[in-house]
């Protein structure tokens, strides 16, 4: 309903959406820089990208309040992601030797999570899946890649017990961290839920091919926080 009565009385916020393009536009540059003049590897600049890319993104629900504002956006970074990979740019992102769809997958998870963020009336649908993809996956592949430990395949996809067990415990920190600043309490009852929330997005992220973990991490989240009634 609330969406609703947003998109009958729209008005663009060109400022708020020049301003969020500005920190994305900075961001890139940062790791643009890093990647041509430093020398800094391609998969640590699309760490840190991906890592800060969810913390400007944690900033939509509290200052967009238009979902077609929110679409604009991340219209806008669909379609910068589809030119620069067409045409070669952004290197510090891009060149990457594996076919990966998660820098397309994330404006749209964003938006999925907004919708269920805003039908709830709770930033924790918002928080807490962006929050672990942001920063559980990154974590993962690089214990994972520094301590090739336990090497397993699913579905083709190589992974590593160090980096899945990294990601389990990045999402359980993130969880109860969240659960608890927001809540004030913790009780065993959000310790458990905190606990199949790490679960669940950990086998989402194991499962998960061709960079589909920015999809399947944010809804498994999603998923298991509705069932529990948060």
């Amino acid at each position: 309903m609330e969406l609703l009565q947003n998109i009958e009385l729209y008005r663009m916020d060109y400022k708020l959406l020049m301003g969020f393009s500005f920190l994305y536009f900075i961001l890139f540059g940062i790791a643009e820089v890093a990647y041509h003049f430093f020398d800094v590897k391609v998969e640590y600049a699309r760490k840190f990208v991906h890592a800060f890319t969810g913390i400007i993104t944690l900033l939509f629900p509290i200052y967009i309040a238009n979902i077609i504002d929110l679409i604009i956006l991340c219209g806008s970074f669909l379609c910068i992601v589809f030119v620069t990979k067409k045409y070669n740019l952004l290197q510090s992102v891009n060149a990457i030797e594996r076919k990966s769809n998660g820098s397309i997958l994330f404006p749209i998870v964003v938006i999925i999570c907004y919708i269920i963020e805003s039908y709830m009336q709770n930033y924790v649908y918002f928080l807490i899946p962006i929050l672990i993809l942001s920063f559980a996956d990154p974590i993962a592949a690089i214990v994972g890649k520094k301590w090739p430990k336990g090497k397993y395949s699913i579905r083709g996809n190589h992974k590593t017990l160090a980096g899945s067990l990294a990601f389990l415990f990045t999402a359980f920190l993130i969880s109860i961290l969240t659960v608890y600043l927001i809540g004030n309490l913790l009780t065993v009852n959000r310790v458990l839920l905190c606990f199949i929330l790490a679960m669940v997005t950990t086998v989402g992220e194991a499962i998960s091919i061709r960079g589909y973990d920015n999809l399947w991490i944010p809804l498994s989240c999603i998923i298991t926080l509705l069932f529990f009634q948060v």
